[in-house]
């Protein structure tokens, strides 16, 4: 399991305002809907995150917390953004050396190319539901003081 430190700068009822300190180069990320990856390389960089308070945990304004997301679901972010679209142009080449006994250099390039877009195009729909996604997006684990969530 990969574990970020933050600090609760607000409570908005069961909801918490998280600062974390870390770099985020994705857009989903940056707007709190991605895999949560960037939470945990370290920088200078403040960033203020949201997140639902588990149902028993008492915490703060000022009090440490642990944000954590199982490594399962990391790697299934990785092999969802990069895995799917790299199988899928590997796929459609060997389907097109299957078929054809003539498959020149361009029209290798142009399937291996088609392949690729297709598993990118398939990847960004799958995460575009809120199911598959919500795997992706850190959790608050624990509090300092040893509240569990």
């Amino acid at each position: 399991m990969e574990t970020a430190t933050g600090k609760i700068s607000a409570l908005h009822g069961r909801t918490a305002t998280v600062l974390v300190k870390s770099a985020s180069v994705c857009y989903r990320c940056a707007a709190g809907k991605g895999c949560g990856a960037g939470l945990f390389q370290a920088t200078d960089k403040p960033r203020y995150m949201q997140f639902e308070l588990p149902e028993g945990m008492s915490v703060q304004t000022g009090d440490s917390i642990d944000l954590t997301i199982a490594s399962k679901h990391l790697l299934r972010a990785a092999l969802l953004a990069y895995g799917l679209p790299l199988l899928s142009m590997l796929g459609s080449l060997l389907a097109l050396q299957s078929f054809s006994a003539d498959s020149g250099d361009a029209r290798g390039v142009l399937v291996a190319g088609a392949g690729l877009l297709a598993g990118l195009l398939i990847g960004r729909a799958l995460l575009e539901r809120e199911s598959v996604c919500d795997q992706f997006v850190p959790r608050i684990g624990r509090s300092a003081d040893g509240n569990t969530g």
